[in-house]
C-alpha cells in the first residue's frame, strides 16, 4: 500500500532569518538525550519540556525556528516578545501570514537557551501521494540548536543535545562530513546527477527524499522501490542522485520525481528525506559548521 509522503518546508521565498548572527544559549555541562518516536510518516519525534511543560514535537531540520507552537502552548512562556509579522510560503506554494516572537531565555530539558524566535504552528507542506491530513503537532527547528551539537540516531532511536557530542562511533570510522551551505532555508547540500548539481535541504520532515521534475536536466527512471521498498511502485518514478562527502568519496541514493511547478521553491530542486537517513547516525555541529552522516546500515 502506498505511503502517504508529507513534505514540510518553511520560509521558502518571503522569508529570511539571521540566527545565526543572534547570541546564544549559556554553556551546558551535560549532555541531553531524548527517545525518539516515528509517526505514520516516518518522521522522528520527541518529547521537549519547554519552561516545564512537555510538549510532544516533531523534529524538523526543514525549519529555521526555535519551535512551531500551539498557541496554548505559547500562552505558558513568560516574557515573549513579539518581533514582526512574517509571510512564508510552503512546498504547495500557500502563502501564509504569521508571527515571529523571540524569547529572551528558555528552557528546554534542563538546556538553557537564549534569543529562541518561536512562531504559532500553522499547517504547512503537502501530501505528495496517498492519503491523508498534514499533522499538526508541534516542531521543533534547527533554531533551538543553533550553538550546539546533535546527534540525530536513527538505529537506537535517540537525540542527544550536548556542547560536543562524544559518541564512540564517531571513532571508528564510517562517518563522512557533508559539504553543505545554511541559509533562511535549512542545511542544503549540493547532489549531483549526470554532470549537473542540485541543491537538496536536509528535511526530517519529508518521509522521503524527492527532486522536482522541472529541475532535473537530465535523468534516468528507476524504480520507486529503490526509495522505499513500502511503496506502491504505480505510477511513481524515481532517480538516482549522488551526494558526495568532503574527501570526494560519492554515495548514490534514489529519490522521487515529483512533478510539479514549484518555481516558488527558488533554489531548491528537492529535499533529501528519511528515507535516505534511516539507518544512520547524523551530526549537526552548529558551533563549527559542520555535518557527519554515517555509512547506511539499511538501505532505504
Amino acid at each position: 500500500m502506498m505511503k502517504s509522503i508529507t513534505l514540510w518546508v518553511l520560509n521558502i521565498t518571503s522569508i529570511t532569518l539571521t540566527f545565526f548572527s543572534i547570541s546564544t544559549s549559556a554553556y551546558m555541562n551535560t549532555p541531553v538525550t531524548l527517545k525518539l518516536s516515528f509517526d505514520q510518516y516516518a518522521t522522528p519525534h520527541a518529547t521537549f519540556v519547554i519552561d516545564g511543560q512537555p510538549v510532544y514535537a516533531m523534529l524538523d531540520t526543514g525549519s529555521s525556528f526555535g519551535f512551531h507552537l500551539h498557541e496554548s502552548q505559547l500562552k505558558k512562556i513568560k516574557g515573549l516578545k513579539k518581533e514582526r509579522v512574517y509571510r512564508s510560503t510552503d512546498a504547495a506554494g500557500k502563502i501564509q501570514q504569521n508571527i515571529e516572537y523571540l524569547a529572551d531565555t528558555l528552557d528546554m530539558n534542563g538546556i538553557k537557551l537564549k534569543n529562541i524566535t518561536i512562531t504559532p504552528l500553522k499547517k504547512w507542506g503537502m501530501v505528495i501521494s496517498g492519503k491523508g491530513n498534514l499533522p499538526d503537532n508541534p516542531v521543533v527547528g534547527i533554531g533551538a540548536f543553533k550553538d550546539k551539537q546533535i546527534l540525530l540516531d536513527y538505529i537506537s532511536h535517540s537525540l542527544t543535545i550536548a556542547e560536543n557530542i562524544h559518541d564512540a562511533s564517531l571513532t571508528t570510522g564510517g562517518f563522512k562530513e557533508i559539504p553543505f551551505q545554511m541559509s533562511a532555508d535549512g542545511i542544503i547540500f549540493n547532489v549531483e546527477q549526470s554532470g549537473f548539481k542540485y541543491n537538496l535541504i536536509l528535511d526530517t520532515g519529508a518521509t522521503t527524499s524527492m527532486v522536482w521534475s522541472e529541475r532535473l536536466k537530465q535523468h534516468d527512471v528507476v524504480s520507486c522501490l529503490l526509495v522505499n521498498p513500502e511503496m506502491d511502485n504505480k505510477g511513481c518514478e524515481a532517480t538516482m542522485l549522488t551526494i558526495k562527502s568532503g574527501n570526494g568519496t560519492s554515495e548514490p541514493f534514489a529519490a522521487v520525481i515529483v512533478a510539479g511547478d514549484f518555481k516558488h521553491m527558488g533554489s531548491i530542486d528537492g529535499l533529501i528525506g528519511n528515507s535516505f537517513l534511516a539507518g544512520r547516525k547524523i551530526v549537526i555541529d552548529f558551533k563549527n559548521s559542520k555535518v557527519l552522516i554515517s555509512d547506511a546500515r539499511q538501505k532505504g
